[in-house]
């Protein structure tokens, strides 16, 4: 069961990429041997469809029966004391990851069955969509950080093919290169730490590390999370790294719903979590993780009310809510920010989903939502899932976002420091922010007035079942899922918290227990003042707008529109600097003194010699006997003093 389940999306990945050319046909009228692209993407997602049942059955299994499962492939790496084995296992961080991976890919392979319909490059789409869910799978069963790092490396080369499906688009190859060389930055950090994990420890097993990271220096294992951190930072997108993720916006939908919702974002998360019994004792890099997620989840949100493209809103929307599950990490409530990435992943997916469907049923599929308007009597299936998903985000009571969300804005009040104290602040301002850039969204999309040409209205209609079907289970998931699992990750009694609990660390009691109600009902209220004041605004108060004629509020626009110019700073002050570096060290050092000590130096010198001693030569019987008992004599000198006189010799020749 276990070895299915995490190898069955690699399965279809390679089926349907090298089998697609012998899978049915166009017609019954044709060839047999006429390959049908849809049988390549019917045979990647029925293998999903498994490996998500199967995962359900290891989730009962390991949540309930409280089994812990380890298989052992193969030997890998066997140098004296350092031991690494192709193993993996099954505990509850796995399981709990695994749910929300197989169950979003399985229901964006059946979405893009549908989406991706007409596209001629189907089974290339569909083997590096399986091939982007099964090293996600392979890095989250991974029994130790070198399995883990072969699977975060390669979801970051298939997010380059996917975001780039299109290449023949130069802003997706643009976005595409953006994106892998930001994961190239902190995976440069992240295998840093990965050394230095190996000569302190000893080994990269994730028990032998647990057992032994409360004994190590402080220090040691500040900097072994600040290389993590980094290397999350860069694939969680987080603020500082998070340039790539609004450009990778220029991917098809299927792909924007399965790397922002359930996979390449939530590793960075996973590497988190996974490390909580180093990260526990790095007190300065919890403080480090409490701060860069509260500055992210506020400005994720103030870039987003000032966006007006779709798919990027949905994307800061992303990018705030991991802002949130780095929180709770610096509060060291692993538990909570495993929930919300749980319960996230299902109306994130959503919202990709309905934005996908909204923009596929516009012929000019444009994702600008000035050009909407009106759309809910066209669409009313996507509107309901719209209005679920975003519900659930803005944590509506009762939603699956409710249950997840408001307790890491509590949690920072549980712990009773200053620093909680702000961020709790910044994480409610990220919670109104959040309000009034869903009700935007659906206020400008669904009840707006018509804004787009004629011709679309009379061609605007529901999508296919293959994309509304998975819509409706996600819709059911964002409002059932959250109010299901609650006990399982945040009960008192549950056994799931005694994994992450190290000492001093039962928080979550005071914040259940301690805080005054007012502040526990301030994110809803905040929330309701919100969408109130959204929809008044855009209703009867629209003239209110009009303050941007003012050129200082203008100005401020455009500077979030910008996105604080975070893309201005990155190109021009950073990576033109370093290029300017990077030039004078391959012409002065790549090109200059290694290579000419180097190869092309040995090449030289060996080159000279030879040619002063043909120089020399005479065609003389006894010159030719004088150099080669010279030789001889030079040969053994040198195997009888072990000196390096060949060197010498040869310099002695050159000069």
């Amino acid at each position: 069961m276990m070895f299915m389940t995490i190898f069955l999306p690699m399965l279809g990945s390679m089926l349907s990429g090298l089998l697609s050319r012998s899978m049915g046909s166009r017609s019954y009228t044709m060839s047999w041997m006429t390959p049908n692209p849809k049988w390549s993407g019917m045979m990647a997602t029925s293998t999903m469809v498994m490996a998500a049942l199967f995962s359900y059955y290891l989730y009962f299994d390991v949540m309930v029966n409280n089994n812990i499962y380890t298989l052992n492939m193969s030997k890998w790496i066997y140098v004296e004391y350092l031991e690494m084995d192709w193993s993996f296992m099954m505990d509850e961080l796995t399981v709990s990851m695994l749910m929300p991976v197989l169950t979003v890919s399985s229901l964006v392979h059946i979405y893009a069955l549908g989406y991706m319909s007409h596209d001629p490059h189907q089974p290339r789409f569909f083997s590096m969509l399986s091939m982007f869910t099964g090293f996600m799978v392979v890095l989250v069963t991974g029994d130790n950080y070198l399995v883990m790092f072969v699977g975060w490396e390669f979801i970051g080369v298939a997010s380059y093919l996917l975001i780039s499906f299109w290449f023949t688009r130069l802003p997706a190859m643009k976005s595409a290169l953006s994106a892998f060389l930001m994961n190239k930055f902190g995976d440069t950090f992240l295998s840093v730490g990965l050394m230095i994990i190996m000569w302190t420890f000893g080994s990269l097993n994730y028990n032998s590390i647990f057992a032994l990271s409360q004994y190590m220096n402080t220090d040691i294992l500040n900097l072994i999370m600040l290389c993590f951190v980094i290397g999350a930072t860069s694939k969680s997108a987080q603020l500082g790294l998070h340039t790539w993720l609004l450009s990778s916006m220029e991917g098809p939908t299927p792909v924007s719903a399965l790397l922002h919702a359930a996979c390449l974002v939530c590793a960075g998360m996973y590497l988190l979590i996974r490390s909580s019994f180093m990260l526990e004792y790095s007190p300065t890099m919890l403080l480090v993780c409490l701060w860069l997620g509260g500055l992210t989840t506020i400005m994720a949100g103030i870039m987003a009310i000032a966006s007006n493209d779709i798919k990027k809103i949905i994307a800061l929307s992303t990018m705030s809510q991991l802002g949130l599950m780095v929180v709770a990490i610096g509060l060291s409530a692993y538990n909570l920010s495993l929930f919300h990435l749980f319960c996230h992943a299902m109306f994130k997916a959503l919202l990709f989903m309905s934005a996908g469907s909204i923009m596929h049923s516009v012929m000019s599929e444009s994702q600008d939502m000035r050009t909407y308007g009106g759309f809910i009597h066209y669409l009313p299936v996507t509107y309901i899932c719209m209005l679920m998903a975003s519900l659930s985000l803005m944590a509506f009571p009762g939603l699956t976002g409710y249950y997840s969300k408001d307790i890491i804005i509590e949690s920072t009040l549980g712990v009773y420091t200053i620093s909680g104290f702000i961020v709790y602040w910044l994480s409610l301002s990220s919670a109104l922010l959040t309000t009034i850039y869903s009700m935007k969204l659906l206020y400008l999309v669904f009840y707006n007035t018509p804004n787009a040409p004629k011709f679309i209205y009379h061609n605007l209609h529901e999508s296919s079942w293959f994309m509304l079907i998975p819509m409706i289970m996600l819709s059911f998931a964002s409002m059932f899922m959250g109010y299901l699992t609650r006990d399982i990750y945040l009960g008192f009694g549950s056994p799931f918290n005694s994994i992450f609990i190290h000492p001093n660390n039962l928080s979550i009691i005071e914040t259940e227990l301690s805080i005054n109600l007012t502040l526990k009902l301030l994110p809803l209220i905040l929330t309701i003042l919100g969408t109130v004041l959204v929809l008044v605004i855009y209703e009867f108060k629209y003239t209110w707008l009009l303050m941007y004629n003012n050129n200082l509020l203008r100005n401020i626009y455009m500077f979030f529109n910008n996105k604080f110019m975070f893309d201005q700073i990155l190109n021009n002050i950073i990576l033109r600097s370093n290029l300017a570096i990077s030039f004078k060290l391959n012409q002065f050092v790549d090109k200059g003194t290694l290579q000419m000590i180097g190869p092309r130096g040995i090449y030289d010198t060996l080159n000279m010699a030879v040619y002063n001693i043909i120089k020399l030569s005479t065609g003389s019987l006894l010159h030719f006997s004088i150099y080669l008992l010279s030789g001889m004599m030079f040969i053994l000198l040198s195997m009888f003093f072990n000196t390096p006189l060949l060197f010498i010799f040869l310099m002695i020749l050159i000069i």
